[in-house]
């Protein structure tokens, strides 16, 4: 009987031993295989970097703030300058994932009659179609429906 019993228990630990070993060390491994494939903890450091050498240097990179749509939240703009009477309205010289229409041209409606030859051209996101923004004869973006960060 000491023997069977001593055996039985062998058995138990064992089969408990390769039950933990299984589940810990296989699964364990191709969990932590799956994080450092699919994730990058640089890749937000790294994308900054690019964004400031392809602006010109971190001294050219200040912005106000970075522009999304609010329908799709893709980001539109990275480098702006904040109106300063309209505080939720931008300008910048450069965008992204949008596109500028050739067939609308809008005008603005002012009281005084300043800007009465302006025209504007349409801006909308390339990817869901909200308009964004409008664009002037000097070819700058004024920012108006989105979402700001910064």
């Amino acid at each position: 009987r000491d023997a069977d019993a001593a055996s039985d228990g062998d058995d138990g630990a064992s089969a408990s031993e390769e039950s933990d070993s299984s589940s810990s060390g296989a699964l364990g491994d191709v969990g932590a295989r799956e994080r450092d494939e699919f994730f990058d903890e640089g890749a937000d450091a790294a994308d900054e970097r690019a964004v400031v050498r392809a602006l010109g240097g971190a001294d050219a990179a200040t912005t106000d703030a970075r522009l999304s749509c609010p329908g799709c939240f893709a980001l539109v703009c990275v480098l702006c300058q904040r109106h300063e009477r309209y505080k939720g309205q931008y300008r910048a010289v450069f965008a992204r994932g949008v596109e500028t229409s050739t067939t609308s041209c809008l005008r603005p409606t002012d009281d005084d009659g300043d800007g009465a030859d302006e025209r504007y051209r349409e801006v909308t996101c390339a990817q869901c179609g909200t308009v964004v923004a409008v664009q002037d004869d000097d070819d700058v973006y004024h920012f108006f429906n989105v979402f700001s960060a910064g």
